[in-house]
């Protein structure tokens, strides 16, 4: 027996159920009974509805129907499109879908139960049918950001994630090229070579290149850390094994190529992921090392903990030698942007002001937020050193996001449009609700298409 989804604004809308008025809150769900077929009431009452509380009733729709034995789930988009001014069915139904893929994730691949079944979605797939392939492009996107995320850090060393790009990409226009361990010091990835010297796993950098559109020319670059235990200045955290979500920034670059891929979108972009194990051994690099980067800057190691700034200064300088002239950088880089902004939004920088209200607003409406931060550049007295150019760490206890934003803004060219994003705190859900699930949140992958694809309709 299928289960019908009924969108319920208003409590007399239920003739033929007896109902609490409390079902009719946004997001609700209940399960009721009548003539022997099974509803799942939906609430829909809120003043003001976006396209992400869409998303949010798709998600929270397959959470309630997982683990029941009915044969199919029965939307009518119709009546759930009445509900939402202003979006048409179209709209309604690829973004409930985007939400129904999105909770219906599942990270299982190291445990012994089988996955919770999730009756199948009745759709009408030739009407549809582009909003079905559009919402699952999307959801699996983000999807492979998760998994990436969620990956044990044995199990996605430098080399393993590597590999992981390369079968991630067979078979799409994505180029992948990998800078193997030996490489990096000549290619001019110092700070990465330096990073992952006290690991036993080799540091390498991955170079993805979707070249669609001729002219411009735009670069992601995301800190790859596998596992970030701080190095020799250890973190003392109780537990540190969330640290395996070091490397959130390099996922969402990786979410967001194969999403600009499977679009086939009309875009130049090209990925640089350094990717590195920062952990204490016999090689590892020390507090009072200086590396000296391939545009001469050199940078005293005030703590090597403050580690993803020093390989995000490789990506930034590679991809400026690739020709890029627009570079996006996203990281789990600072504590700091959580102490501001909480953990539901990211931080976003740039040297280039007037855009960034506008990269607010994709982030509302792509799920995933960011706001606006200001770059001031008289931090950067803060980043003063007795014996480099610049220190990786700020003097101050204060405004850490903006000193580590400073801090890579050295590495940018004046003709280079430049944007950070420092999503420290937003690698995992900062509630698990509607389509958030437990583990990653996949954060990132939507918005850096949204902002690539913006960069190309100018």
């Amino acid at each position: 027996m299928k289960i019908v989804v009924r969108p319920i604004e208003k409590v007399e809308e239920t003739e033929g159920l007896i109902i609490d008025p409390t079902m009719i809150e946004f997001g609700k769900t209940s399960v009721a009974q009548a003539d022997q077929q099974f509803y799942l009431l939906l609430g829909m009452k809120k003043a003001e509805k976006s396209v992400e509380d869409i998303r949010f009733l798709g998600g929270e729709t397959v959470k309630a129907v997982k683990g029941y034995t009915f044969t199919g789930v029965s939307v009518d988009f119709e009546k759930l499109a009445s509900g939402f001014d202003g979006f048409s069915v179209e709209d309604v139904v690829t973004a409930f879908l985007e939400g129904w893929y999105l909770g219906g994730y599942q990270f299982l691949h190291y445990k012994k139960e089988q996955e919770t079944n999730i009756p199948a979605l009745a759709m009408d797939t030739e009407q549809y049918g582009v909003c079905v392939k559009t919402a699952q492009t999307r959801a699996n996107a983000v999807n492979l950001t998760r998994d990436l995320c969620n990956e044990p850090a044995n199990q996605l060393t430098p080399s393993l994630y590597a590999d992981r790009l390369k079968t991630i990409f067979r078979d799409s226009k994505v180029q992948v090229d990998i800078i193997e361990a030996d490489e990096l010091e000549q290619r001019g990835f110092k700070g990465t070579a330096t990073v992952g010297k006290g690991s036993g796993y080799p540091p390498k950098c991955a170079v993805l290149t979707f070249n669609n559109s001729e002219g411009h020319h735009v670069a992601l670059v995301g800190k790859g850390v596998t596992f970030d235990s701080g190095g020799v200045n250890v973190k003392t955290g109780r537990d540190i094994a969330e640290m395996k979500m070091d490397m959130g920034g390099s996922a969402a670059v990786v979410g967001a190529m194969k999403l600009l891929a499977d679009m086939n979108a009309p875009v130049h972009v090209t990925a640089v992921i350094p990717m590195v194990t920062n952990v204490a051994g016999k090689d590892a690099f020390l507090p009072s090392d200086v590396i000296k980067y391939s545009n001469g800057i050199t940078v005293e190691v005030g703590n090597t903990d403050a580690e993803g700034r020093l390989i995000l200064a490789d990506g930034i300088l590679h991809a400026q030698e690739l020709g890029a002239t627009t570079i996006i950088d996203i990281a789990t880089l600072t504590g700091s942007i959580g102490h501001a902004l909480g953990l539901k939004t990211a931080g976003i920088f740039s040297n280039c002001e007037a855009d960034l209200w506008k990269y607010k607003a994709m982030g509302e409406l792509t799920g995933d937020p960011v706001w606006p931060m200001p770059l001031i550049l008289d931090y950067k007295t803060h980043l003063k050193s007795d014996c480099a150019d610049v220190n990786n760490l700020g003097t101050s206890s204060f405004g850490g996001a903006i000193t580590a934003a400073v801090f890579l803004h050295h590495f940018v060219e004046e003709d280079r449009k430049w944007v950070h994003i420092d999503m420290a705190n937003t690698a995992r859900p900062w509630k698990v609700q509607g389509y958030h699930v437990d583990g990653a949140a996949g954060f990132g992958a939507r918005l850096l298409t949204e902002i690539v694809q913006a960069e190309f309709v100018k």
